[in-house]
């Protein structure tokens, strides 16, 4: 196969699934907030994101990572002490 064969071969294939993409897109009618929303609930369902709701207005705002490592130091220091905890 040469280039150029092969080039129309791949640049055919990512027009079709673009193409594919936004007639299903437009098809389920589905918005991207909905999407994003969606992937964003599952994840924090999961345990893989922390997540803070705030009492107001309801909107959910992801919480830094440093926040949670920070906070669950703080509760094992509690719980185990200060002296048995092991530096590494």
């Amino acid at each position: 196969m040469d280039p150029i064969t092969h080039t129309l071969i791949a640049v055919g294939s990512l027009f079709g699934a673009y193409y594919l993409g936004r007639f299903l897109y437009k098809k389920e009618g589905k918005d991207i907030d909905d999407v994003i929303s969606a992937l964003l609930e599952k994840l924090e369902r999961d345990g893989f994101v922390a997540v803070e709701k705030d009492e107001d207005s309801g909107e959910k705002e992801l919480i830094p990572i440093s926040e949670v490592v920070a906070k669950s130091i703080e509760e094992a220091k509690k719980y185990y002490g200060k002296r048995s905890i092991r530096k590494s």
